[in-house]
């Protein structure tokens, strides 16, 4: 069989990975584990044939390449080798079978059809430059035994992210198929995961092995095989594969848990409240009994809580909350430790959803120590003025919902609030060119009518626009994608949603000299993905053209709860940054604080003060990052104010960015 080139190329990738996590050891070692007779314990002691439903078997994913024209790329290649090698690891073995000589063998049959399959990507027509894009998969996987009963029924998916080359002369789009093996390898790993965890496919492999061998697909003519009345030799066509799950109905549980302590900084201290809160859905055909999510972990977290918490009975397609919530006593010591939430039913389920595991930091006493904390929300009168006639601020801060079910966010409004405060009075910006949403007065309709009317309004070529949000955002389990959550936005309906790529391509439709975007986000994934399974958050979404034009400043790169800074009465990241607008970040104290400094300064301090205060992480994002030239990164914000003494230097980028050298524009929004 010949092997396509890019797949030698991902051959050697691969190899050359395991050189140097083996340090030396060469890819033999895993050739000689395949080699091996002995199964590992691990692997479930069954066969059946593979089916590939003809969705797989042919697919490619359409997008427009470079001019605008309909094109596609393969994704069948990858799948149909990926999906047998994938599967092999958990199982016995697996026979493919293709055509007309499909069958039914003795220990069932796997069906792998394709859904979902598409390619986010914007290109402006025949633009040389470099553009990033995702690449999704969507696979759906029934596994029947002999008798046509269901075993197992997933839908699962895997996402490609990167970015593709573009030149001046050709059409072609480079560097997809690289993009459609990472997402092949996301999808058929989580495949042969969940076919490993399912109890009902591990109970069928021990009764396989008390009951004689037979080939129901190869019986005498007429002899009923699974999926119907079929003559010899046949086998249940694609379609008959939904029949006989719907004669054989069986629960499908997934949940989502959340814990969160009190003041929402995952630092647990004496007499704290900690809450549960869990969310439980059946997707399959059968109702589920008795179900209930099992506490466990560390002994002196899960002794304040009770062993079970009862859900209760679930019929097809029914969602259930609970939630419990317990105060932290009678610490003794400092310590870090989980707890760890499994679920588990009384009647048989398709699969069982991976248990679930929250670390947390845990000490004895408040400290009873008062440290001084600088008043940011008394406003230095060395800041400023900067003239900014031109510049308008959008200020965002959503601490309470509507949805009882979507936890508040302290301070958040007030962030806004000092936040706009702040720009407006550093940059001299008249008040018809500042809007600020708060809680109720920021509801889904209330962000797109700024960002799609009022916004165009007051821009031209020569405009700064700063845009700040404090809040909750979700991140999707597929694609990485960010939306934020707005007043009357919900956890459990995507649709109330503000997305931030439809903020994004409102900036880029726009005339704008340049953009300061702002979060400070709790990010949490969209319900019913695993955590530990979830892509990083993705928040530059398309026209990578105008990227130099725009910068990012994100409290925390990660899905974690952004801490609350109780001492400053605002978010940690948010009261750093009013710091550095302070002066504190002119890092190369010249007398201007940019916005490479800026975000640079609040990186550090948050990193610092979580690790210290919190006993966590909270690593902030900055995008451009130093090193890459961005005029935007060079920005004015305000005047510096850093009292260390230094020698004069000239204006550059901090150390961390030696590269960019551009003197700055004392006056901003000028249009140089």
């Amino acid at each position: 069989m010949r092997i396509p080139g890019f797949l030698l190329i991902r051959q050697a990738i691969v190899c050359a990975i395991v050189i140097l996590a083996l340090l030396g050891s060469g890819c033999s070692r895993s050739k000689r584990q395949e080699s091996g007779s002995a199964v590992p314990p691990s692997v479930i002691t069954l066969t059946p044939a593979l089916w590939f439903s003809p969705s797989l078997t042919t697919a490619t994913v359409p997008y427009l390449d470079a001019c605008g024209k309909a094109a596609s790329v393969p994704v069948s290649g990858p799948l149909l080798e990926a999906v047998p090698k994938k599967l092999g690891r958990v199982l016995t073995g697996v026979t493919p079978q293709f055509g007309d000589e499909q069958t039914i063998v003795s220990d069932g049959v796997v069906e792998v059809g394709l859904g979902l399959k598409q390619i986010d990507l914007t290109i402006p027509r025949q633009v040389k430059g470099t553009y990033p894009v995702t690449i999704t998969l969507g696979m759906e996987v029934v596994f029947l035994a002999a008798d046509g009963a269901l075993l197992f029924s997933e839908k699962l998916e895997g996402a490609g992210r990167g970015e593709v080359d573009v030149t001046e002369q050709s059409c072609e789009v480079r560097g997809l198929e690289l993009l459609v093996l990472e997402a092949v390898e996301q999808v058929t790993e989580a495949m042969a995961r969940r076919v490993s965890e399912s109890v009902r496919v591990r109970e069928y492999a021990e009764l396989r092995k008390t009951l004689a061998p037979t080939v129901l697909g190869a019986t005498p003519a007429g002899r009923p095989v699974a999926g119907g009345t079929q003559g010899a030799g046949t086998a249940p066509a694609v379609g008959q594969i939904s029949a006989t799950v719907a004669a054989q109905p069986t629960a499908a549980l997934s949940f989502h848990a959340i814990i969160r302590d009190e003041n929402h900084d995952q630092l647990l201290q004496q007499d704290e409240a900690l809450t549960i809160e869990i969310e439980v859905t059946n997707e399959g055909r059968a109702e589920a009994k008795g179900v209930e999510v099992v506490v466990g972990g560390m002994d002196e977290l899960a002794a304040h809580f009770p062993p079970v918490v009862p859900v209760g009975d679930l019929r097809p397609g029914e969602i259930k909350r609970t939630s419990v919530t317990k105060q932290v006593t009678a610490l003794k010591e400092s310590i870090h430790g989980e707890l760890v939430l499994s679920l588990r039913s009384a009647t048989p389920v398709a699969s069982v959803p991976p248990a679930k595991k929250f670390a947390f930091t845990v000490k004895p006493g408040k400290s009873d120590t008062v440290v001084a904390v600088p008043d940011v929300d008394l406003l230095p009168k060395s800041m400023g003025p900067f003239k900014q006639s031109k510049a308008v601020v959008i200020a965002i801060g959503v601490g309470r919902f509507r949805s009882g079910h979507v936890s508040s966010v302290k301070y958040a409004g007030h962030d806004a609030e000092v936040m706009a405060e702040y720009l407006r009075e550093i940059g001299n910006i008249p008040d018809d060119r500042i809007r600020v949403l708060r809680d109720t007065h920021a509801l889904k309709l209330d962000l797109t009518e700024t960002f799609e009317e009022w916004l165009p309004q007051r821009t031209d070529a020569s405009t700064v626009v700063y845009v700040f949000f404090s809040g909750r955002a979700l991140v999707d389990g597929g694609t990485g994608a960010v939306s934020l959550v707005p007043h009357d936005g919900t956890t459990a309906t995507p649709n109330r949603l503000y997305p931030v790529h439809q903020l994004q391509q409102s900036l880029y439709r726009l005339p704008i000299q340049r953009a300061i975007l702002i979060f400070d986000v709790s990010l949490e994934p969209m319900p019913g993905t695993d955590p530990a399974a979830a892509p990083p958050p993705h928040w530059e979404t398309s026209a990578s053209e105008r990227k130099g034009h725009v910068m990012w400043m994100v409290g925390n790169r990660a899905l974690q709860e952004a801490h609350a800074y109780e001492e400053g009465r605002h978010g940690l990241f948010t009261y750093h940054l009013l710091r550095g607008l302070q002066g504190l970040a002119d890092l190369d104290r010249d007398g201007t604080v940019v916005a490479g400094e800026l975000c640079l300064y609040a990186r550090g301090e948050v990193v610092r003060a979580a690790r210290e205060q919190f006993g966590n992480e909270q690593e902030p994002l900055c995008v451009p990052p130093p090193g890459q030239e961005a005029m935007v990164r060079i920005h004015p914000l305000a005047r510096g104010n850093n009292p260390k003494p230094v020698s004069t230097v000239k204006k550059t980028e901090p150390t961390e960015d030696p590269t960019a050298q551009t003197p700055k524009p004392m006056e901003i929004g000028a249009g140089r």
